[in-house]
Parts: structure tokens; C-alpha cells; sequence
């Protein structure tokens, strides 16, 4: 949507990740406004900078009292509680760019995961955490653990030649023959159109032969990043485990698909695992047929609907 100036101005001030993310918070922003019949995101700049002159007995409390709303505004509307952070975030960090105070310890934010669990991921969820990220080889390797659910070690070890063929002719999804490395398990996955898209621009510009990485990051290196970056989605600092590590990722496309009744032998395969003696034969199917099977019953629940755009046709709902 279009913004006015001022907004415009602090927008252009974040990095590429953290513009679409606050640019979705402040659109929703300027719609609980309307809905209000509060004016426009200038009227309440205007409007907490008065509150904030007025003497203590007279103030409205302005800010407090506007945020709480939107974040009522925004639960009604089923946004989950890291993203209803984060949209909340959105406002006050334009409150801070023109050194306007908005809101404190009085805004009633819901709470976020406890710091020692796995983040529960929605696939809206990791779309907006992905946008995030300011680093698209980052966001390569989000995408490709999410849709592969291949774990960070697995991703990070993979060579030009482990896709090149299927890649080099436009394949999707692409499929991934692999030999799992910490319990020698073979088994296929895939990258979906998403992952695929993500990993043209990963490689752009690179020279490439069979043996060259499709990652130049290192494990310590993504963990980190992770890291940081779950602290700003989550709006605190994590004093033990990060609830949004890598391997959550991983653990999301596990839940995902078992949340659309997906066979729990099927995942399993595709996860590298190893599947019982007696279920070897179910899970004995051609390359093609494992593709179509990826294709119609895993692929779009595993491509949030921010990137749904890039997507074949028959994959969006």
C-alpha cells in the first residue's frame, strides 16, 4: 500500500527483510486506524507527540492505549503471537526512528514460546520470519531445510553436482538422492519451486562445477544468524537454546505434513530416517512417482503463502 512520507522515509531506512516485515506490521496498522476512525499513521504520530506534552493528570495514554487495540485487533484476526510481535514492533520502532516513545512495559504483547522449546512454526509464521533475513543465501538455506526437511549438516554438505542435472533443466520439484551422513540412511527429498527459486538467486553469478558448495555458510555461522534473528522476531533475548534454530525449521516440516495427514512412513523417508524392515516395499517407488507424490500431497503446505506468487499455478490453493 502506499504510505506517506514519513513512513516511507523510515522504511527505506531498514534493510530489504526487515522493511517487508515492518511494511506488512504498519499496513495492518494504518487499516486498525481506519477502522477506528483514528486517522492516518501522521495523525497518530501527531496525536502521542501532544499526549506526551500534557501534564501528568491529563494524558490519554495514547500509545498504550492504541497498541493494545491493534494487538486485539490483530489476535481476532488469528495472527499468532510471534507475528502479532512483530507487527507491534513495526509501530514502535517508527515511534523510535522520530525519537517518539510508543507504548513500554504496559503493552499487553502476548506472550512468545518459552526460551528452552522448539518454536511451534507455522508456514505463515516462517514466511515472515524468512523475510527477514537480509542474507538470501540465509534465506536459501531456510527454504531448503523447510521444504526438503533435511537437516542444517545434510543442506550444508550438498555440491553443484548433487543437483545439477535436475537443475540445469528446470525440474521441479527437485529431487534429492541422498545418503544420509550421521546414520548412513539413503534416502529422496526434495526442493520444492520455492527452494529452487531461492537457490538461482543463491548461485547467482558463481562459478560452478560438481564439486562446488551450494552453501559457502558454515553451521556455526547460520546458528548464529538464527539466533539473532529469532531474538527479533521474538521481541527478547534467549538466555538458554534458541527456540528458533535451524533444526526447528527441520522439525516444522515433520508437524506440517503430519498436520495434512501426510503417512508418517512417507515423511520419515523423506527426512533420511530409517524406515522398518516390513515397510521397505511401501516405500520402494520410482523417482517420478516419489516427484508426484512430493508435488500434489507436500508441496503446498510446505510454500508460504508470501512466496506463493512464485509458485506454479496448481500449487496454490
Amino acid at each position: 500500500m502506499s504510505f506517506g512520507s514519513e513512513v516511507e522515509e523510515f522504511l527505506a531506512a531498514l534493510k530489504p527483510g526487515t522493511r517487508k516485515v515492518y511494511g506488512r506490521g504498519l499496513a495492518l496498522f494504518a487499516e486498525f486506524l481506519k477502522e477506528q476512525k483514528m486517522g492516518g499513521i501522521s495523525d497518530f504520530l501527531n496525536e502521542v507527540e501532544l499526549d506526551l506534552q500534557r501534564p501528568r493528570l491529563q494524558k490519554r495514554h495514547v500509545a498504550r492505549k492504541a497498541l493494545n487495540s491493534f494487538i486485539e485487533f490483530l489476535q481476532a484476526r488469528g495472527y499468532p503471537p510471534n507475528s502479532v510481535n512483530a507487527f507491534v514492533g513495526s509501530v514502535q520502532a517508527l515511534g523510535k526512528y522520530f525519537d517518539i516513545p510508543i507504548g513500554g512495559k504496559y503493552v499487553k504483547r502476548p506472550p512468545t514460546q518459552a526460551v528452552n522449546k522448539k518454536h511451534p512454526w507455522t508456514i505463515e509464521e516462517i514466511g515472515d520470519f524468512v523475510l527477514m533475513m537480509d542474507d538470501i543465501q540465509l534465506q536459501c538455506i531456510a527454504a531448503c531445510i523447510v521444504q526438503s526437511g533435511l537437516s542444517l549438516s545434510d543442506l550444508l554438505r550438498l555440491t553443484y553436482g548433487d543437483i545439477r542435472s535436475e537443475y540445469e533443466r528446470g525440474i521441479t520439484p527437485l529431487c534429492l538422492d541422498m545418503v544420509r551422513k550421521k546414520t548412513g540412511v539413503p534416502f529422496l527429498t526434495f526442493f520444492g519451486t520455492w527452494a529452487v527459486d531461492m537457490m538461482r538467486k543463491n548461485l547467482e553469478g558463481r562459478r560452478l562445477t560438481d564439486k562446488t558448495p551450494l552453501f559457502t555458510k558454515n553451521a556455526a555461522s547460520v546458528e548464529k544468524r538464527f539466533r539473532t534473528l529469532g531474538q527479533r522476531f521474538a521481541g527478547e533475548r534467549f538466555k538458554s537454546r534458541n527456540p528458533f534454530s535451524p533444526h526447528t525449521l527441520r522439525a516444522a516440516f515433520r508437524t506440517i505434513l503430519s498436520d495434512h495427514q501426510i503417512d508418517h512412513i512417507i515423511i520419515e523417508f523423506w527426512m533420511g530416517h530409517a524406515v522398518p524392515e516390513q515397510q521397505i516395499v511401501y516405500v520402494s517407488k520410482s523417482r517420478e512417482s516419489w516427484r508426484e507424490t512430493y508435488r500434489t500431497l507436500a508441496e503446498p503446505w510446505l510454500t508460504p503463502p508470501q512466496f506463493k506468487a512464485q509458485s506454479p499455478s496448481h500449487l496454490i490453493d
